[in-house]
């Protein structure tokens, strides 16, 4: 290996919600013998690739800006805007060197890691893992959404709107506390949000709420999932549907899933980059999303990387554990263990270890309520729904109401270990 550098050709799935991505076997033939296999799990996108560079030649913005203090979100942005320009033009340089098209990148990342999601053929793979400005390639990969496993939809009209409940989570976790004079942001990377529930702030400017998923133009939820996830964390004190842990905090739609199924996760790591741009110390960011890594989950991965990266610039990170009834480390990014990040496991109301949820206290944080969660939907109603991403967002919620990490209370026990509950 050149100068002991690594060349990682990886598996990064990152899949919302109920499962896993169905695993197949991928040929390494060819490969550079400078790369070393991590993983060949998942549904790889043919000749798309996430490239990242070593921090010693192009480095993140959120190392270069560690020191410093802004008083605004766009004079943070500002300061990104600027560094990543120059970025953005030092890997491009790269890739003219090794005679790469630009006009194949998908996406730039500048933020927490600096890379790109680019396709490539197989001569290019080979040619650009050779250049020592480099420091990872991973396979880009197909993640799949299982149609949301609804147990009930109120309608949301207001000749039919229902008086306000306190879902048994929100009480588990503490009662709900008011969310809405906190400077700070609560980031649902995810489906989007419906963008005019009623029961919701959504921060509805498109500077902010983005989409990054192909084909759609705002970040306005027609999944579903991302509306009910923010409504678990921050539902308004209102009188009307339900109240959320952090009741009335402003959250922020960033889409990297569409109508369907499908995403990718160069696609999450656009949405992942794009909080990076804004994020201020104290912001929550919750990530109820999951796929299958392997045994190698716990070493690099630019999903590692930029979730990390997040935490240490002093965002708080919640992240649901998966729901394959199976050990969390080797799921991604449920995995990711670090300051300020909270892998989350689901326990029904009455206490029970749920069970579909993934288990093992390494990487697993605490647990919270994510079954039978009643929480927003699109089209301002309400639905119910289970999953360790219903279990996230009451994490999220906690973390934003008390401004730091969440305190325990009691403990639920499954295979031998204990998990603690998360209360505000």
């Amino acid at each position: 290996m050149k100068n002991l550098n690594k060349f990682f050709v990886g598996a990064v799935v990152s899949a919302l919600m109920m499962t896993s991505c169905q695993n197949e076997s991928t040929s390494n033939d060819g490969l550079d013998t400078n790369a070393e296999i991590v993983a060949s799990e998942g549904n790889i996108i043919p000749g798309q690739y996430i490239v990242t560079f070593k921090n010693s030649e192009i480095a993140p913005t959120s190392q270069v800006l560690s020191r410093s203090a802004f008083t605004s979100r766009e004079a943070k942005a500002k300061s990104v805007d600027n560094i990543s320009e120059v970025s953005i033009s030092k890997m491009d340089a790269v890739l003219s060197k090794n005679a790469l098209d630009k006009s194949n990148v998908l996406h730039y990342y500048t933020t927490e890691i600096v890379g790109m999601a680019v396709k490539l053929t197989e001569a290019e793979f080979q040619q650009l893992s050779k250049d020592p400005s480099i420091d990872n390639i991973e396979f880009d990969r197909i993640v799949e959404l299982p149609e949301n496993q609804i147990e009930k939809v109120v309608a949301g009209d207001a000749s039919q709107r229902m008086a306000q409940q306190t879902p048994c989570g929100i009480t588990r976790a503490g009662g709900a506390a008011n969310g809405t004079n906190r400077s700070q942001w609560i980031w649902i990377v995810d489906s989007g949000i419906d963008l005019d529930h009623p029961d919701l702030n959504v921060v509805t400017n498109t500077t902010y709420a983005r989409n990054f998923f192909p084909g759609f133009s705002n970040a306005d939820d027609c999944n579903g999932h991302g509306t009910h996830v923010a409504g678990t964390a921050a539902a308004i004190n209102n009188g009307i549907g339900v109240v959320g842990v952090s009741a009335g905090a402003n959250v922020v739609p960033v889409r990297v899933f569409g109508c369907g199924t499908s995403s990718a996760t160069s696609t999450i790591l656009a949405g992942i980059n794009h909080v990076g741009r804004f994020d201020q110390p104290g912001d929550v960011v919750n990530l109820s999303l999951g796929g299958f890594f392997g045994s190698s989950c716990s070493t690099r991965s630019s999903y590692r990387s930029a979730v990390l990266a997040l935490a240490n610039g002093g965002s708080y990170v919640a992240i649901a554990a998966g729901n394959d009834a199976a050990n969390a480390a080797n799921y991604d990014p449920g995995c990711i263990n670090g300051n300020r990040i909270y892998t989350v496991a689901n326990m029904t109301c009455d206490g029970r270890f749920a069970s579909t949820s993934n288990y093992n206290m390494n990487p697993i944080d605490v647990i919270a309520t994510g079954t039978n969660v009643l929480s927003t939907w699109p089209g301002g109603r309400y639905a119910t729904i289970s999953g360790t991403s219903m279990a996230s967002p009451h994490v999220a919620g906690i973390i934003h109401a008390r401004n730091g990490a969440p305190r325990t209370s009691g403990s639920v026990t499954f295979r031998g270990e204990r998990y603690p509950i998360a209360v505000r």
